[in-house]
């Protein structure tokens, strides 16, 4: 990543006040300027603003456009999951692709892919003809480009999705075109202004100020982040130590007047870290605005706070926990006082520190809506059975602004559905997200893949941590996995109502379990229809599954790939679900050798006791299987030639000989024996050591 040339001159307050530097120029108090603009990418006050005439937010992406919703026969195809093939543009202009277009005033405020490629992508800005930017696609997303060095704006996860949040505006419209040799699979989300709003429209790379602007944010959440983003003086904070003893409720702080709480956190003291889990599922917290007796905030403790179950470290811009300290900084207004209230429905008494900073109201209040929060698993719905896999995340009436999700995923077996899946059988994440704003009858904003809204890619399950999303939990995709995503910039605004939705392929039976936190704005006298949840419904839901496991073995998904000659070789599939049984951990080393390369693969493995060993390989067996040769660390071994074909799917423990082992790396080199391309399949589900006398 080249290095930044760029001397930042104002402090941070350029992010919440938008101070000037020496060389900018006075720009029209109503003009929605770059720097303006990118104030936004952290400006958690403004979520509170209600939204304007005209205000949205939308996103273009793949999405299997078999997918529509027809006046005669409604929704049509509605579980498509052909996502980045079928196809994956408006339309074609010669090669080219139209990817995304827009009337504005607005401006792109987020950009993903799976898989950016070296064709280029062009941003065309108010129907000029010459693009404000002609690059790579894979470009867009490092710091290659001036405007995209800002690595806590632009990058890669350590999940394997490429993000990029640095704005670009739009006077008129915007229309992005892709040529061949792209890549494969986009979001582009958007958002228009409202009705009137100026725009200083971009020109290839923002002016002075804007760039400082975008370096400050990037500085703060780069370097700041888990901490607090607000800087103004007069903020108050109370702080209280209390025990909740079982089955009581507390109400430990009440604020009065017209003010907007900035930050709250809670310190867990209670000892027992190994019912850490069970307390913050079974501890709630509840939060009333201006003496209303139904809560705008119900969650489980620790679910609020974007990491579940349990505690879960990670630092984002609205959200964190560090040890047993879990802080929210969303931004929440009231007119006449606020009350927060926390109840212990455990059997033990539960000891924190709540803390709650605030300050005086920025604004009107009467022109701000009211921050909410609601976990819940399975929700009455609108849907009919023509919606399927849709699952419901949120519906609500009113005005407001959805600003995003925490995801608790509970899916012990890994792996696919084809039973029950339907196109989206690969694997739990394949479902898509579907937002309907004010009674739309089709989504605006239409995505590709539940990992891709929070913004990873190819079901990878490693932790990550941006500001604006995060993976607290790795469990290889088998077991729990939580995910959060907070929508800043890209808040999605509605006037009377919003319907969020994504696709869940895999049923609860399977069991593939969900619970969800929403977070939203919304004006007094809007509703929703979330109830709070008992104990029973909270705590000990989920389906209990067994995986499979051989004790003593080196499982062949965690040995790793030294060298393949050709063809497509990994250790991150599963094997067939109708293997679960026979297969350890589900999973096994996948190689599929290329019929016109020479046909090896080298692995290794850590084998930690010299010794005389018996190599045992347990593989599995299918139409597809063929012949292969194995030698271990450069020795030809007495079972040296195996054969994986069988009729029906099946597995079988090979012994391949005795032979003296090293401690240390050992290392496994198969050589493909076949010349029917179509029997070339080899999956090692484990390789077993098992110690002999010497001779």
């Amino acid at each position: 990543m080249k290095a930044r040339r760029l001397l930042v001159c104002c402090v941070f307050l350029v992010v919440v006040t938008g101070c000037k530097t020496p060389d900018s120029k006075e720009k029209p108090p109503g003009v929605i300027t770059y720097s303006r603009l990118a104030s936004r990418l952290m400006d958690l006050r403004h979520l509170a603003a209600l939204p304007l005439p005209g205000e949205k937010s939308a996103m273009w992406s793949s999405y299997d456009r078999r997918s529509r919703v027809s006046p005669d026969s409604g929704f049509v195809n509605w579980s498509a999951n052909d996502d980045g093939f079928n196809p994956q543009y408006i339309r074609k202009e010669g090669e080219n692709m139209v990817l995304a277009e827009m009337t504005g005033p607005g401006a792109i405020v987020r950009m993903w892919s799976a898989n950016p490629g070296k064709g280029k992508v062009k941003i065309y800005i108010d129907g000029n003809e010459k693009p404000v930017i002609n690059a790579n696609f894979r470009d867009y997303f490092s710091g290659e480009l001036d405007v995209f060095d800002f690595p806590a704006l632009v990058y890669e996860t350590n999940a394997r999705g490429f993000n990029n949040y640095v704005p670009i505006p739009y006077a008129k419209s915007c229309k992005i075109v892709a040529e061949p040799d792209w890549g494969q699979y986009y979001h582009f989300n958007y958002i228009t202004f409202s009705e009137g709003a100026l725009v200083e429209s971009f020109s290839g790379k923002p002016d002075r100020e804007g760039m400082n602007a975008l370096a400050e944010v990037n500085s703060f959440l780069s370097q700041r982040a888990g901490l607090s983003p607000y800087r103004t003086s007069g903020t108050k904070r109370d702080s209280i130590m209390i025990t909740i003893e079982p089955n009581q409720r507390l109400s430990p702080i009440i604020v009065d007047g017209s003010r907007a709480i900035t930050g709250l956190h809670v310190t867990l003291h209670t000892p027992n870290s190994i019912r850490v889990a069970e307390i913050l599922r079974k501890v709630t917290l509840q939060m009333t605005w201006d003496g209303n007796s139904d809560p705008a905030v119900w969650a489980p403790l620790g679910d609020f706070f974007g990491s579940a179950p349990g505690l879960n470290s990670y630092k984002t811009l609205a959200m964190a926990v560090n040890g047993n300290r879990m802080s929210s900084w969303w931004y929440m207004p009231f007119e006449q006082g606020a009350e927060i209230i926390m109840q212990n429905d455990s059997h033990d008494p539960v000891q924190l520190t709540l803390e709650v900073e605030h300050e005086s109201i920025h604004g009107d209040v009467k022109n701000m809506g009211r921050f909410h929060a609601k976990w819940h698993r399975d929700l009455p719905t609108r849907l009919d059975s023509s919606r399927w896999p849709d699952w419901t995340v949120l519906e609500v009436d009113g005005r407001g602004r959805f600003v995003g999700m925490a995801l608790s995923v509970w899916n012990p077996k890994g792996g696919s559905c084809k039973v029950h899946g339907g196109e989206g059988h690969y694997w739990w994440g394949e479902g898509d997200e579907k937002f309907f704003v004010d009674g739309e009858t089709f989504p605006s904003t239409f995505g590709t893949g539940t990992e891709d809204y929070f913004g990873y890619a190819w079901c990878a399950p490693d932790r990550f941590e941006h500001a604006f999303h995060s993976q607290t939990i790795d469990s290889d995709n088998m077991g729990y996995q939580a995910v959060n995503r907070w929508q800043i910039i890209d808040n999605v605004p509605f006037q009377d109502s919003f319907d969020a939705y994504l696709e869940k392929y895999f049923p609860n039976e399977w069991p593939t379990q969900y619970a969800l936190m929403a977070y939203w704005y919304m004006a007094p006298g809007g509703s929703d229809e979330i109830p709070p949840l008992p104990v029973s419904e909270r705590f000990g839901y989920e389906i209990p599954y067994n995986v499979f496991r051989e004790v003593d073995v080196i499982e062949g998904e965690i040995m790793k790939i030294e060298k393949n000659s050709g063809g497509w070789a990994t250790t991150e599939v599963w094997v067939d679900e109708n293997m679960f049984s026979l297969v350890s951990n589900h999973k096994a080393l996948k190689w599929l050798p290329n019929p016109a390369k020479e046909g090896t693969l080298n692995v290794s493995f850590f084998w930690p006791e010299d010794g005389m060993y018996e190599v045992q390989m347990h593989v599995v067996q299918s139409m597809d299987g063929g012949n292969f040769q194995v030698r271990l660390n450069g020795n030809d071994l007495a079972g040296v030639n195996f054969n994986t074909s069988l009729d029906a799917p099946s597995t079988k423990l090979v012994s391949l000989g005795t032979i003296n082992i090293k401690a240390g790396k050992q290392e496994l080199k198969f050589r493909w024996k076949n010349s029917d391309p179509k029997r070339n399949h080899l999956q090692v589900d484990y390789v077993k050591l098992v110690k002999r006398e010497a001779r």
